[in-house]
């Protein structure tokens, strides 16, 4: 694991201390794929492959000489890696056996397996923990929103005497401020996102189908070893804009339209960013949509800088591209933030409700789209970091609506 990194947890760990302290919280824990790969900086593979849900708990303390500990089952802690920074693994028995015949471990679980994932066995390893720390009566926050009912019953009846809070606010808090390490990952997968449009486009012409161009950028990302990972391409052609998991098989014909909304994986950070295209020459109206909305897009640009209530930009640019052309337009949100999120969207939203402020350090996707019958989709998103006099553009793409 390298210095990066290693640092990035430790300041992750640092600020989780300081709202525990702020807030008096003995202890957060991460019941969520994304938050455990956020606290421990080891992303389980039952979470993010299988998509199980509550199988892996990680726990910081507020006490900064506790360790940060994983409960884990031991079948999946058997791959986390040794160097993993000021650490505790305790695991629980699950039903995959693990032998030991060179008594590596020391130790082998010899009771009965069982035949499924047990949140029983995790809550009460959790229990037991605070137990060990003379937390058994402390205040914890836990990702109760995001567990499943049955899930919240077993942890209250595990830890009876906890006093459990929700802990969402406080991950986004976290979140929303990356560290370097994060803002490296963060440019990577916005450089190859790009890439795969780049590459992609190369192979359009009159007759290519959502499907045709769907694989083509799939297959452009399999040229950077760490960018290979789509997290998500919402390609449309023509004037189907609606969002497919199965993609249209349609030949595409002169004038359409042809959008990419696509976001790269990179060590379990996304990016999230839209190009828009057409075939040929586009027609008046498109022509009108997109210039409302480009002139909106650079100046939502133009106000990110520290200070700035979110929700002042919001109206700001709403009532710019409805004023540019567009008097009808209707948005929830022109952007939001990015990371780990593996819809993408994380908050906070530039919304008209949103009073965060802009800070330093926070990367967050721009965006103005349009879907209009018989028209198609038009999309311009950009990724930006927010720096100390402005912001950063990470895209690197014209925002040109390009006829190709």
């Amino acid at each position: 694991m390298g210095y990066r990194k290693a640092e990035h947890l430790m300041e992750i760990a640092a600020r989780s201390r300081e709202i525990m302290e702020r807030d008096n919280l003995d202890a957060l824990v991460a019941s969520s794929c994304e938050n455990f790969y956020y606290l421990s900086g080891h992303p389980s593979t039952f979470m993010y492959t299988l998509r199980m849900n509550e199988v892996a708990l990680a726990v910081v303390f507020r006490n900064p000489y506790r360790k940060t500990v994983v409960i884990m089952n031991e079948f999946e802690a058997a791959g986390i890696p040794d160097d993993l920074p000021n650490c505790e693994i305790r695991t629980y028995p699950t039903w995959v056996d693990v032998d030991d015949p060179f008594e590596l471990k020391g130790s082998r679980f010899q009771g009965k397996r069982p035949t499924a994932h047990q949140v029983q066995e995790m809550f009460g390893l959790l229990s037991q923990i605070m137990d060990e720390n003379d937390l058994s009566t402390g205040r914890v926050a836990v990702e109760l929103s995001a567990m499943r009912y049955p899930s919240v019953i077993a942890l209250q009846e595990a830890a009876s005497q906890l006093k459990l809070q929700e802990a969402s606010s406080i991950f986004t808090e976290l979140r929303v401020i990356k560290t370097p390490w994060e803002i490296d990952q963060l440019r990577k997968s916005c450089t190859y996102a790009e890439a795969g449009i780049t590459e992609a486009t190369r192979g359009i012409h009159v007759g290519s189908s959502a499907e045709d161009i769907a694989d083509d950028f799939k297959m452009a990302l399999m040229k950077n070893r760490e960018g290979s990972t789509s997290r998500f391409h919402m390609i449309s052609v023509g004037a189907n804009f609606a969002p497919a998991h199965v993609f249209d098989t349609r030949a595409s014909v002169p004038g359409d339209l042809i959008k990419f909304d696509v976001g790269v994986d990179v060590k379990g950070y996304g990016s999230d960013i839209a190009r828009t295209f057409v075939l040929g020459t586009p027609s008046s109206t498109v022509e009108r949509v997109y210039q409302a909305l480009r002139i909106g897009h650079d100046h939502l640009v133009q106000l990110i800088e520290p200070g700035r209530s979110m929700q002042s930009a919001f109206h700001e640019v709403m009532s710019l591209i409805r004023r540019s052309g567009l008097p009808n337009y209707n948005r929830g949100h022109l952007g939001h933030s990015a990371g780990l999120s593996l819809a993408a969207e994380e908050p906070p939203f530039i919304s008209p409700t949103e009073s965060t402020i802009f800070r330093p350090g926070m990367v967050l996707c721009l965006e103005t789209p349009y879907y209009g019958y018989g028209v198609g989709s038009i999309m311009i998103e950009d990724m930006v970091l927010v720096t100390e006099s402005g912001c950063e553009q990470l895209n690197r793409l014209s925002k040109d609506l390009i006829s190709l």
